[in-house]
């Protein structure tokens, strides 16, 4: 099992003021590549600001696992993300001999 998943970034994003505690936010919009799932699937990130959202594209990003209040949680950073290449190079592309 691999500890990472491809997200891919939509460019999409809206941001705002919370409108309890009064803090700006900035959710982005992206699909992430599960394994054994034969589509994509659309999940949204927070960002601090839009400055934070990445270029629209796909990213290699690592899987956090951890355990709070007695639960088991898995979480992804896209911010954090490496760059795939989009590709004769991509995972599942063929080489001609």
């Amino acid at each position: 099992m691999s500890n990472t998943i491809v997200v891919e970034i939509t460019g999409n994003f809206r941001s705002g003021t919370a409108a309890k505690s009064g803090k700006p936010y900035c959710m982005f919009e992206a699909y992430a590549h599960l394994p054994n799932i034969p589509y994509p699937q659309k999940c949204t990130f927070y960002a601090e600001t839009p400055q934070q959202v990445p270029q629209p594209g796909k990213y290699e990003c690592d899987v956090i696992a951890q355990v709070r209040d007695d639960r088991l949680m898995f979480e992804v950073d896209p911010r954090q993300g490496r760059r795939v290449s989009t590709g004769a190079s991509q995972v599942g592309a063929v080489k001609s001999a």
